[in-house]
């Protein structure tokens, strides 16, 4: 069954909003609903590329506005 909107969009504004101080916490979260999903689902995909772009945040990247994972200045 797909994520309830409220829900992804909870999860979407909390992604998006994410830091290194509370990128933990909110993968954790995406993890957690992602677990209810089956894995032929489309949010289960999306839940997916939410926690690679929150692995780049963990890493010290900033996530440009495609999506693509862009260095910080040296």
């Amino acid at each position: 069954m797909p994520l309830d909107r409220e829900v992804k969009s909870k999860l979407r504004d909390r992604v998006s909003t994410a830091s290194k101080t509370n990128v933990d916490e909110v993968a954790a979260e995406v993890e957690a609903a992602r677990a209810d999903l089956a894995s032929d689902d489309k949010d289960f995909e999306r839940l997916g590329i939410w926690l690679e772009d929150l692995q780049h945040i963990a890493g010290g990247k900033i996530i440009g506005r495609t999506g693509d994972p862009g260095g910080l200045p040296g």
